[in-house]
């Protein structure tokens, strides 16, 4: 029998990583905690030495450099952090006979068709995914090579309660609360949204399938605009909010992402419950100190 009830999660103190720990603890999972914080670095082998002996049977992989901008300004840290690192993770599996589920990010550069399926040709636009993507690689040859059974979660676009508020959402709600009105730097990049509580199910979901080597995009099926977001806070703030676009297009930008997600929801039985303009107008309604839960940075 695959053992599952004895997890590792590396990224633990992170976005994702908080929401999941909680959820599999909730499901009744002993859970061990790896992350900077802690004490712990999946660059380094010897960090992972405490957990050997535990009894672990799925590594659920979080731990990373995340900030697509950044990616350009310290692109040596995030191989060394998402590459690398996850060579260590899958070394970890390899000696504990371990399951892991990678999650990885939004790695098909500009689309080439709409919605977007696993098939889809992976061509990573930015160090960040391209990163990534080499972790997912690392993970294939483990798993046809050496053993090690692997899931790959391709997020798209997530958000929810901790974010770090360098990213739209909560960039938007914090300058609503702190100005009264809205700038950002384009309006009309379109991205599929997927609240972190339907991320952390389909993580838990996916868990139980074991398979050998298997990629499921993760995301909501549906994409909007940077302009109908700030739609949806002036509805939620009942407010014609003043908004500027300063028509900066980032570099390599990419126009609009939808995922397929039938892959996920015929193989596993997960699909998204949670609807971003409902979440949205909830953000807008939260008094001053709720709305640090949407605000709060975490440091992964």
């Amino acid at each position: 029998m695959v053992k599952t009830d004895k997890i590792l999660v590396t990224g633990a103190t992170g976005f994702i990583g908080r929401n999941l720990v909680r959820r599999l603890e909730e499901l009744g999972h002993t859970v061990y905690p790896f992350s900077r914080s802690s004490g712990h670095d999946v660059i380094y082998k010897n960090s992972f030495a405490p957990f050997l002996e535990k009894g672990i049977g799925i590594v659920f992989h979080l731990a990373g450099l995340t900030f697509v901008p950044d990616s350009w300004k310290a692109t040596d840290s995030f191989y060394a952090v998402n590459t690398l690192g996850t060579q260590q993770v899958l070394e970890f599996c390899r000696a504990t006979q371990a399951r892991m589920v990678y999650v990885s990010a939004y790695v098909y550069g500009m689309p080439q068709y709409l919605p977007i399926d696993e098939n889809h040709p992976v061509v990573p636009n930015n160090p960040y995914a391209h990163s990534k993507w080499l972790g997912e690689e690392l993970c294939r040859f483990y798993a046809e090579n050496i053993g090690v059974k692997s899931i790959i979660l391709r997020p798209f676009n997530l958000y929810g309660p901790g974010q770090d508020d360098r990213f739209l959402i909560p960039t938007l709600l914090r300058q609503i609360r702190e100005t009264g009105e809205i700038t950002v730097k384009d309006e009309l990049p379109k991205r599929d949204y997927l609240h972190v509580n339907d991320f952390v199910d389909a993580c838990s979901m996916a868990m139980t399938h074991d398979q050998g080597f298997n990629i499921f995009n993760v995301g909501s099926g549906a994409s909007h605009s940077v302009y109908q977001l700030i739609e949806m806070f002036r509805s939620g703030f009942r407010s014609d909010i003043p908004f500027t676009s300063l028509h900066e297009r980032r570099q390599n930008e990419i126009p609009d992402t939808v995922a397929d997600i039938s892959a996920i929801e015929r193989s596993v039985g997960w699909s998204p419950k949670t609807n971003l303009r409902d979440e949205i107008i909830k953000m807008s309604h939260c008094n001053q100190s709720d709305c640090s839960a949407f605000l709060q940075e975490i440091t992964p």
